[in-house]
């Protein structure tokens, strides 16, 4: 029997044995278990926080380029209608043709004040004029910075008293 016993009292300490480690290996587990978990509940705050604040920059961002697209088009409205404005005002050709005008109808009330037939002569006789004025170095300085047009004006005192 004591064969038997010793035989029985080996396997209980064997067994028991066994079990510690099989206890210790599961207590570490357990532990890398929890510190794993503990490591990604860190993670994931470190994660929502990351992307709190990247939502917070997107939603500044979205919010300056909603305030740049406002202006954008305020100012694509306000070219729009000056566009609208400038396409009324007259050409160059057109101001030319009211030059020669101009100064036709100045040219024959000064020497002519009753004859509206030498109309094309002086007609003729203002382009010429108007023609040699735009011609050389003072009349490209003029095309460069587009100075308004001359105002003619009808003399109040007749050529003869000059």
């Amino acid at each position: 029997m004591d064969n038997i016993s010793f035989s029985l009292y080996s396997l209980l300490i064997g067994l028991a044995i066994g079990l510690l480690l099989c206890l210790v290996v599961w207590i570490q587990a357990r532990i890398k278990t929890k510190m794993q978990i503990k490591n990604f509940v860190e993670e994931n705050e470190q994660l929502k926080s990351h992307l709190h604040t990247h939502m917070n920059i997107s939603a500044k961002g979205n919010e300056a380029v909603q305030q740049d697209l406002a202006i954008q088009r305020k100012t694509i409205e306000n070219l729009r209608s000056t566009i609208g404005v400038l396409k009324e005002k007259p050409g160059r050709d057109k101001l030319h043709v009211l030059y020669v005008y101009d100064k036709a109808i100045h040219l024959m009330f000064e020497k002519h004040p009753g004859f509206a037939t030498m109309w094309a002569g002086v007609l003729k006789e203002a382009e010429a004029e108007i023609e040699k004025t735009e011609s050389g170095f003072l009349p490209m300085i003029k095309r460069v910075f587009k100075p308004s047009p001359p105002l003619l004006s009808i003399r109040s005192t007749p050529p003869d008293e000059e």
